[in-house]
């Protein structure tokens, strides 16, 4: 196969993969691929109150997994990859302050970096402070465009996983 003809079928296979703008819904417990990484939540709970904090609506308690499928490379990340959107488009980012008073609940170390090497899994315990009212949450992850994501054209930016 000549190298122009394979050039077109990968524009081609590109665009067709681009006109899909599916948005894979996972429940609890599937994996968000994002080139040699994963993302899974494990485990959620819901609460009112951590200590003597008070959530203005409810906390949702999200154990996050990373794992890296890497053979050498080290993957960095921090608390702010994953956020939480409602059926109105709304965000909510991970609560800092009642993520540390949680750990400190539980005695529980808390990082605001992470770098999970090749080969190995991290998790953090996640804390939003999510509306009462917020129909329909889901967790969603960030990213930047890797090389991996270049055949899926990113899915992991449009994939949500089902919180209720």
């Amino acid at each position: 196969m000549s190298a122009t003809r394979f050039t077109s079928i990968l524009a081609v296979a590109v665009l067709w993969a681009g006109c899909s703008r599916e948005e894979p819904i996972l429940g609890i417990g599937q994996s968000i691929h994002h080139d040699d990484f994963e993302y899974t939540v494990e485990s959620l709970d819901r609460m009112s109150q951590i200590a003597n904090r008070k959530a203005e609506g409810i906390f949702y308690l999200v154990t996050f997994r990373v794992d890296n499928r890497a053979k050498r490379v080290n993957h960095r990340w921090n608390n702010d990859i994953a956020y939480i959107v409602d059926s109105q488009g709304r965000h909510y980012d991970n609560d800092r302050d009642a993520q540390r008073a949680l750990a400190a609940l539980k005695g529980l170390p808390v990082r605001d970096q992470y770098v999970t090497p090749a080969g190995s899994t991290d998790r953090a315990l996640l804390v939003f402070d999510v509306p009462a009212n917020a129909g329909e949450p889901y967790l969603m992850v960030r990213g930047s465009f890797l090389m991996g994501d270049m055949f899926d054209l990113g899915q992991y930016a449009r994939t949500r996983v089902r919180l209720f």
